[in-house]
C-alpha cells in the first residue's frame, strides 16, 4: 500500500482557513497544521502517531504559548508542559490505550479518532470516549464525548455536557472533508 504524503488547504467546520500536511513513514504519520482566523495565523500543530494510529507527540503553538504532550511508553500517563508569559506549567494526565486527543478545528485530530472508531462502531451506533481536550489557550482538560456514526462516512460528535457538537464527514481515506479543499502531493 502506498504511503500518504500530501498537503492541502481548506476551510474548517469553524469557518477558519487550514493549511496542512500528512506524511506517512516507517514510524507512523506526521500531521502538520496551520490555522488562520480572519487572515491571522492563530495556531500551528504537529501531531505524530504510531503505525497503529496512537498519538506519540503533540506540539502546539498559539498566541498563548507552546504546548508539548507525549504519552509514557506504557500509555499510563500523558506528560508534557505548556510555556507561556507566566513561565512553564508541567502537565500530567491519566492516559490509556482507550484515550484520544481532541483539538477542535483540527482535521488531523479528528482523522486519528475517527479512523480508530470506524473499525469499532457500525453505522447507527455510538461510542463514548475519554478525551484530552486541548484548546488554543493551551489549557488541556479531560472530557468525554459521544461519537454517533450516522452514515458510513458521517459522524456527529458531542460533549457529554451538551455544550458542543460537531458534524464530521470523512473521505474514503478517513480524512475530514474541508470546504473548498485543494490537495497536492508532497513529492514530485
Amino acid at each position: 500500500m502506498a504511503r500518504v504524503r500530501r498537503g492541502g488547504r481548506g476551510t474548517t467546520l469553524g469557518g477558519h482557513t487550514l493549511t496542512w500536511t500528512q506524511a506517512e513513514g516507517d514510524r507512523g504519520t506526521r500531521w502538520r497544521e496551520a490555522l488562520e482566523r480572519n487572515g491571522h495565523l492563530v495556531r500551528t500543530l504537529l501531531l505524530e502517531v504510531s503505525p497503529e494510529g496512537r498519538p506519540t507527540r503533540l506540539e502546539i503553538a498559539t498566541p498563548a504559548g507552546l504546548l508539548t504532550l507525549h504519552p509514557e511508553p506504557d500509555e499510563t500517563r500523558l506528560n508534557g508542559n505548556a510555556v507561556g508569559p507566566d513561565g512553564v506549567r508541567h502537565l500530567s494526565f491519566a492516559w490509556s490505550s482507550e484515550h484520544e486527543l481532541l483539538i477542535l478545528d483540527s482535521p488531523a485530530s479528528a482523522a486519528i479518532v475517527l479512523r480508530r472508531l470506524a473499525a469499532l462502531v457500525p453505522v447507527g451506533a455510538s461510542r463514548t470516549l475519554d478525551l484530552l481536550h486541548v484548546d488554543d489557550d493551551l489549557d488541556p482538560r479531560p472530557v468525554q464525548w459521544v461519537f454517533d456514526r450516522v452514515e458510513r462516512h458521517a459522524w456527529v460528535a458531542r460533549d457529554t455536557e451538551g455544550t458542543n457538537e460537531r458534524r464530521l464527514t470523512v473521505d474514503d481515506d478517513g480524512r475530514p472533508v474541508l470546504a473548498g479543499a485543494v490537495t497536492w502531493p508532497l513529492e514530485a
